[in-house]
């Protein structure tokens, strides 16, 4: 099937083994039960088949709004992080592990890597010299400074990715960058900043994440010189068209890709692919 057949938010490219492969929030129900965990294979970044379901159903049974899988490579095992949502839990992201690519994830420790009791979602890995780092959005519905300002806060990981060993640190505010417009829905108002993405650029750590501008859904890149905890500054809008929730990818010929998904209207979105320069 052509990429433009598939229903996707938040795409996620991995490459591995001369082939890419491609999850995200797909299915018929981004904002129900959400991300139905089908992995997706391609020669070309084109055409696309199923290959399998990342994780068995059951296995998550009761969480819903199962957004924004990640993939990652680290060590000898395979990452999904996954951003969930359970009545008795509240919103948070969980690390599931599998050893083989297309066999059955299953949770690492079975509870939230995020902060419990701070709603949070888009959980990402970043490894900076040799050290695991958790970056994450707390979302603007349930901020802990309890003003509407969701952020980005990133804490380093154990080894074993299993626990937060440093208190986070927030590292961009969505109510007071003076960029964002509000959002706003039945139960609350607040500013958003999420789906992050890191990775390093000479002594540089150049952070993109997305929020809501008066042109809709949008991507803003900031960066650091301080190091993964210093002060990330604006840098420019990068997407400003109604997409977001980016990430960045080589291809198989070493050019630098970013992926998002566009428009951000359900049922629309798809993959939309751009040239990093």
């Amino acid at each position: 099937m052509h990429r433009e057949e598939i229903h996707i938010r938040d795409p996620f490219v991995f490459v591995e083994d001369g082939r890419y492969y491609l999850l995200g929030t797909t299915g018929d129900d981004p904002w129900g039960t959400a991300a139905d965990f089908t992995l997706y294979e391609s020669p070309d970044l084109v055409d696309f088949q199923p290959v399998c379901v990342m994780v068995d159903q059951q296995t998550l049974a009761g969480y819903t709004n199962r957004w924004a899988p990640e993939l990652h490579r680290y060590g000898d095992k395979y990452y999904l992080i996954v951003s969930l949502y359970r009545a008795d839990k509240g919103r948070g992201s969980m690390i599931l592990v599998s050893s083989s690519l297309k066999e059955p994830f299953v949770p690492l420790t079975g509870e939230y890597i995020t902060p419990e009791g701070w709603g949070c979602l888009d959980a990402t890995l970043f490894i900076h010299e040799g050290k695991p780092y958790l970056c994450f959005s707390n979302e603007w519905t349930t901020p802990i400074t309890h003003d509407g300002d969701g952020a980005l806060f990133i804490a380093e990981l154990s080894p074993d990715l299993k626990a937060l060993v440093t208190p986070p640190v927030k590292i961009i505010s969505g109510k007071y960058n003076g960029l964002t417009k509000q959002a706003c829905n039945a139960e609350a108002r607040g500013y958003v900043a999420e789906g992050p993405w890191l990775y390093e650029e000479g002594n540089r750590i150049v952070l993109l994440w997305s929020t809501f501008t008066e042109t809709g859904y949008t991507v803003i890149e900031s960066h650091s010189e301080g190091g993964v905890f210093g002060d990330y500054v604006f840098d420019r809008v990068v997407f400003a068209k109604d997409g977001g929730h980016c990430m960045r990818f080589l291809d198989l010929q070493g050019k630098t890709w970013i992926t998002m998904h566009q428009p951000n209207q359900t049922p629309l979105e798809r993959m939309r692919l751009f040239p990093a320069e």
